[in-house]
C-alpha cells in the first residue's frame, strides 16, 4: 500500500466521525489532489513516519477543525446543507491536506533542528 493509499484511508476514516461528508467521489479527488502535490522523497518519507507515529493526531486534527465549522452553523437544517455543499467537500480536502502538509513541516523543522543542534 503506498502513502498515497493510506492517507485516503485516514481521510475516510475521519469523515465517519462526521456523517453526511464522505463519499466515494471525494476520497477519488483527494487521491488525485494528493498525487498532484509531486511530494518529493523526503516528503514522503515524512508522510510515512507520520503515518506511523501521529495518525491519531493528524487525523484527530483534521477532525476537529471540519468538527468546528460545523459546530458554528446555528441549525440542524444549516448544518445538513453544508454538509452536502461541494464547496464543503472541496474544503474538506483543504483542511485534510494543510493538516498534512502543517504536520510535513514539523518533521522538517524537528529535523533540521536536530541536525544544527549536534554540530
Amino acid at each position: 500500500m503506498t502513502y498515497v493509499d493510506e492517507l485516503v484511508q485516514v481521510f475516510e476514516g475521519a469523515l465517519e466521525g462526521i456523517p453526511g461528508l464522505g463519499s466515494p467521489a471525494l476520497s477519488d479527488e483527494l487521491r488525485a489532489e494528493i498525487v498532484s502535490r509531486k511530494y518529493d522523497l523526503q516528503d514522503e518519507g515524512f508522510i510515512e513516519a507520520i503515518l506511523r507515529q501521529d495518525r491519531e493526531d493528524f487525523t484527530a486534527s483534521f477532525a476537529d477543525v471540519m468538527k468546528d465549522m460545523i459546530a458554528k452553523l446555528p441549525s440542524d437544517a444549516e448544518r445538513e446543507e453544508f454538509l452536502k455543499s461541494d464547496e464543503t467537500k472541496k474544503e474538506a480536502i483543504r483542511v485534510f491536506i494543510a493538516s498534512l502538509e502543517h504536520m510535513i513541516n514539523y518533521y522538517h523543522t524537528s529535523m533540521i533542528g536536530k541536525h544544527f543542534s549536534s554540530t
